[in-house]
C-alpha cells in the first residue's frame, strides 16, 4: 500500500507536542491510522518531534517512502 505522508496529520489528533514516537504511535493506532503508517512512524530516527510538520517531513525522508 502506498502511503502519502501528507494524510499523515490526520492520525495525530490530540497529541501534545513535543512528543516521542511512542505517544505518536499510540495516537495513531488510537485514530485509525494504517499498519504501515503505525510501523514507519516506528523506524522512523527522532526520538521526539516538535509539531505535526516534524513527523511529515520526516515521514517524506524515510527511506521506506514509495
Amino acid at each position: 500500500m502506498d502511503f502519502n505522508p501528507e494524510d499523515a496529520r490526520q492520525y495525530f489528533e490530540g497529541i501534545d507536542y513535543p512528543a516521542s514516537k511512542e505517544d505518536l504511535i499510540s495516537a495513531a493506532e488510537s485514530n485509525g491510522a494504517p499498519d504501515e503508517l503505525v510501523e514507519r512512524i516506528g523506524s522512523l530516527g527522532r526520538a521526539e518531534f516538535s509539531e505535526p510538520e516534524d513527523v511529515v517531513a520526516e515521514l517524506r525522508a524515510s527511506p521506506q517512502s514509495t
